[in-house]
């Protein structure tokens, strides 16, 4: 029991730092609308790899070796149907929708 709690307890956190990762940062240099809408534009167009490697989830952006971002998130805790489609990838468009995604494997 008090293993299932640890765990819980780490899989909440790691949910908690991703959701943080990717919070909005106000910055002085995108005030202007032009600016707001070519980085929602940029955001937008990116395009991720969802996999599951060494028992982890792992994120690599669309045509690159180097992982994109490396969770503590178990993939043998996912149902078999999730681990299947993460062997083969899963491709996400957009960093909002990668984040949506992260949070549905961590809960």
């Amino acid at each position: 029991m008090k293993r299932l709690v640890g765990i819980t307890g780490a899989i909440v956190m790691i949910c908690l730092m991703i959701n943080v990762f990717f919070a909005p940062v106000s910055s002085a240099e995108n005030t202007s609308s032009q600016s707001m809408a070519s980085i929602e534009q940029t955001d937008a167009e990116e395009v991720f790899i969802i996999k599951a490697e060494n028992n982890r989830i792992v994120v690599y952006k669309k045509g690159e070796d180097k992982p994109y971002m490396l969770t503590d998130t178990p993939a043998n805790n996912l149902p078999k149907g999730d681990i299947v489609y993460l062997e083969k990838g899963i491709e996400i468009i957009g960093r909002e929708k990668l984040r949506k995604a992260l949070e549905d494997f961590c809960s």
